[in-house]
């Protein structure tokens, strides 16, 4: 059993790095104009595996095969769904929490390529954006309902899907009464960490029985824990907004508060 359990473990971090090397293309691009010392650069290149090297190029090419093809980037979301929904589907059928984790590290790298496709075609859009958004929303509700169908998990599988709900509402909430910067988040536990670990735990249940239904009340936890850092961070920025605004604390253009 412990040989068994091993080999198991091994065969999830294959996925997992896997997913992880890929993910690591949609990285934040360096501000123009600035340059990357070349000591640094070395130091970069020197330490990039030649594994890294080879499933970074696969990445690249099947990224280029895709700006090719001329799918556009809003195609790309909704194949991504629908990979998302087919794995749900099938772990309904079979309810193999590993093949279902492998699955969904799968669908989740390609649904990433999205916002790829539009910046290497240059068809970037509001719409695409707003559509990456619910779509993300969908795949997480489906996934979570799933578990909690196949597992019984129901509680914490709720609990994930509220606190991931809250989470994304803070932030979309919080455009409506400031400008807010998409990308100006660095919260505790955004979607790719709850991805991600999801994912983990649901691969690791093979060889660690319990790890399901620990990692979902860790991630129910994780979530709430942001939402409620959204909402202090909220609260920061709103003040900020204001004095900046209005020296004597009115806001200058207040937002709809009252508002669903």
């Amino acid at each position: 059993m412990l040989d068994q359990a091993t080999f198991i473990m091994v065969l999830i971090w294959l996925p997992v790095m896997f997913a992880v090397f890929l993910i690591n293309l949609t990285g934040p691009a360096r501000p123009a104009g600035s340059v990357r010392p070349k000591a640094a650069a070395q130091a970069g290149g020197a330490k990039r595996s030649a594994s890294g090297q080879f499933v970074i190029r696969i990445g690249k090419d099947l990224l280029g095969i895709l700006v090719r093809s001329g799918v556009t980037p809003n195609q790309v979301t909704l194949i991504g769904l629908l990979l998302v929904l087919l794995n749900c589907g099938l772990y309904l059928l079979h309810q193999d929490p590993f093949l279902f984790g492998t699955g969904l590290i799968l669908s989740y790298v390609f649904d990433a390529l999205d916002g790829l496709v539009a910046r290497a075609q240059g068809t970037t859009s509001r719409f695409g954006g707003y559509l990456d958004a619910i779509v993300d929303r969908m795949q997480e509700t489906a996934t979570l309902c799933v578990v909690g169908v196949v597992s019984g998990l129901w509680l914490p599988a709720f609990l994930v899907i509220t606190g991931s709900m809250m989470t994304s509402y803070n932030k979309a909430r919080a455009a409506i009464e400031i400008p807010v910067a998409n990308k100006g988040w660095p919260d505790f536990f955004n979607k790719a960490s709850r991805q991600f670990f999801l994912c983990f735990a649901l691969i690791a249940t093979h060889a660690l029985p319990w790890m399901l239904e620990v990692g979902l009340w860790i991630l129910a936890a994780a979530t709430y824990f942001t939402a409620f850092q959204r909402i202090a961070r909220t609260w920061f920025l709103i003040s900020a907004y204001e004095s900046a605004s209005d020296p004597s604390g009115r806001s200058a253009n207040p937002g709809p508060s009252d508002q669903p």
